[in-house]
């Protein structure tokens, strides 16, 4: 069995490491990025092209575990997802274990290694001869961690496992912040609905008393007595109500009237 320590004995096949740390792109990437999803795929193809050399190809992805469920969310090429898949087939391998125990995972030679039973064989069918795996430290019950595999074995020397840890250790906080970034978005998105939804409603709850003369209650009563006969949400009548008598579906101008506000004297 291989020591899953991050020392590797013997030649490297990489000569040598650009003198630009990734780190120092993904922060543009970071800025650029119009969601998560495209930020991680920049990452893992910048640290592909960075741990390539002449002669030496890597393939770089990033697996969640989430619920249970493993998936590939990025990754520097089609060949990086197929790699995983294999990894997801059997429920176990170096991502899979570095995500888990939240430990760096090293797989210097797949043919002297039995830390994952008949996984290593069929890594190796698909040309995979060593990996490394690197934990992001992430927030609440998600995990996941960086593959980065190879197609010969020790491919990875020390100084190539340090570049992995640290790129994968300054991600994670740019992730963390990504992550935070995205919850606030779908925050405000859900907010928008919700102001959307209660626009409808109360534009349509005015319609319908102003044409049956009622109170409130009893115009939202009739709302909810015609969604329960057409098995359908009140929202939605309210809205079919607002376009059929203006002519145009019901617009929150929630933040233009407060725009308005401030540039009153």
């Amino acid at each position: 069995m291989t020591d899953s320590t991050t020392t590797t004995t013997g030649a490297s096949p990489f000569p040598s490491y650009p003198s630009v740390s990734p780190s120092v792109q993904l922060h543009e990437v970071l800025a650029a990025s119009r969601d998560l999803q495209e930020f991680l795929e920049e990452f893992t193809q910048i640290m592909a092209a960075h741990l390539s050399s002449s002669g030496v190809e890597v393939w770089c992805a990033v697996t969640l575990l989430r619920d249970g469920t493993a998936g590939t969310v990025a990754s520097s090429n089609a060949r990086a997802v197929v790699l995983d898949e294999i990894q997801y087939g059997f429920d176990k391998g170096p991502c899979m274990s570095a995500a888990r125990q939240q430990l760096l995972i090293h797989a210097p030679d797949f043919a002297t290694d039995d830390r994952w039973g008949a996984y290593t064989e069929a890594a190796m069918a698909q040309g995979v001869h060593s990996a490394v795996a690197a934990p992001f430290d992430l927030p609440g019950p998600d995990q996941a961690a960086l593959n980065v595999y190879a197609g010969v074995a020790h491919a990875f020397d020390e100084t190539a496992i340090a570049t992995i840890t640290q790129e994968v250790a300054a991600t994670s906080t740019a992730l963390r912040l990504a992550l935070r970034l995205a919850h606030y978005q779908d925050t405000e998105a859900d907010l928008r609905a919700a102001m959307d939804s209660r626009t409808a409603i109360d534009v349509a709850v005015g319609i319908v008393m102003a044409q049956h003369y009622c109170t409130q209650e009893e115009a939202f009563a009739l709302l909810a007595a015609a969604a329960s006969t057409r098995h359908t949400k009140v929202r939605e009548i309210a809205t079919q109500l607002v376009e059929t008598t203006g002519g145009q579906a019901p617009t929150t101008h929630f933040n233009t009237s407060r725009a308005s506000t401030r540039t009153q004297p």
